[in-house]
């Protein structure tokens, strides 16, 4: 908010603590609840612990549009994947959250604290080493080519920099990927269409061939109309107009940077952010077909919405290609990684990662992480 928007450091700082101590609020109620209605038995109080804690996230990533970040479950993606697969990420939290409560119990323990510890042990490498069956079957390949512009975020908006910058490179790497499918990331054309240079969308669309497909990230609309943070399908045509094949726009948006929650429009219009009142797209739109494939755009933030991701699926899509901007590294936990751990059996997929800065990945069926570079 300070180094991007333009808010007063200490401001940001407030506003920080502020929304971690609003969402600290679902766990403190969690924990005085279980204070409350813990049973005797110690695993029965263990089960109650864990429930509250599983209800607490749900609350969090749910009420008020929700504020998933950061969710237990996603810093066990790596050890708990498999178990991710049947119960998703609240499931694993409701795991992680009763470990935790009988590790408290057996560490209390004056006698048979070594079983108790040794009880987890087996517990978690159970978890660990258990293989479930296959939830999808391949439909096919398909060559992807992800393109990544690497414009530092706080000149991706700037008429003198970013902007030319964006439209340049996406230009040029448009005309030289060549792949049956190439995916830009979120907003990767800085500017509305109406916006854009005399004869450069038709540039744009000369330079995708009649066998290729290119969904990249765009916002659309107008004062009228609204404006939404948009994925669409660019096509070969002649026209100096927009014109393409499919549209997706993006359901989940970021309170404060994508829309403004009732209330606070004071507060966002004290920061400097190009584009932050978008409207909300519809949940489970259509699928981008191509080449025998149905693919299932979601544009960042989205990912972290595993239920919403899992209405995607009744098309049903084969793939999910992530429109991100934000850089990660592919060891760490991330959103993307929790694309295939947050959801339904039926949302296991391969996921593609375009992301305005930092390394385009590939998200495999169990959650790992591989660079597409």
């Amino acid at each position: 908010m300070h180094t991007y928007a333009g808010l007063a450091a200490w401001m940001a700082a407030l506003a920080v603590v502020a929304l971690a101590g609003v969402l600290a609020l679902y766990y403190a109620a969690a924990a005085a609840l279980f204070v409350r209605i813990a049973p005797a038995s110690k695993l029965g109080a263990a089960a109650v612990f864990a429930s509250l804690w599983m209800l607490a996230e749900l609350a969090r990533g749910v009420w008020f549009t929700g504020f998933g970040w950061g969710a237990i479950g996603y810093a066990h993606i790596d050890h708990l994947a498999r178990s991710a697969s049947y119960v998703g990420a609240y499931g694993v939290a409701v795991l992680v959250a009763a470990m935790a409560y009988l590790a408290m119990v057996a560490g209390r323990q004056k006698r048979h604290r070594a079983a108790g510890y040794l009880g987890l042990v087996v517990t978690v490498a159970a978890l660990m080493a258990w293989s479930p069956g296959e939830f999808t079957t391949s439909s096919g390949s398909i060559k992807v080519a992800l393109l990544q512009g690497n414009i530092a975020q706080d000149e991706k908006f700037q008429a003198g920099s970013g902007v030319p910058d964006a439209l340049s490179w996406y230009g040029q790497q448009l005309a030289i990927a060549h792949a049956p499918l190439t995916v830009a990331p979120e907003t990767a054309i800085p500017l509305l269409p109406q916006q854009l240079p005399e004869g450069y969308w038709d540039q744009l669309q000369r330079q995708v061939r009649q066998e290729e497909g290119c969904p990249a990230g765009v916002p659309l609309g107008n004062d009228t109309a609204g404006y939404t943070n948009s994925v669409i399908g660019i096509q070969t045509a002649g026209s100096s107009r927009p014109a393409f094949d499919y549209r997706y726009d993006k359901h989940h948006l970021v309170p404060f940077g994508e829309f403004i929650p009732p209330l606070f429009r004071w507060f966002t219009e004290m920061m400097a952010i190009p584009l932050g009142d978008f409207g909300r797209g519809a949940v489970g739109q259509a699928s981008f077909s191509w080449q025998g494939q149905r693919l299932a755009p979601n544009v960042c933030y989205e990912d972290l919405f595993g239920e919403e991701l899992g209405a995607r699926f009744a098309d049903p899509a084969t793939a999910p290609p992530s429109s991100s901007m934000s850089a990660t590294s592919a060891g760490l936990a991330t959103p993307w990684r929790s694309t295939n751990t947050s959801t339904s059996p039926a949302c296991v997929r391969w996921s593609s990662v375009a992301l305005w800065s930092g390394p385009p990945t590939r998200v495999t069926p169990r959650s790992s992480t591989t660079p597409a570079v």
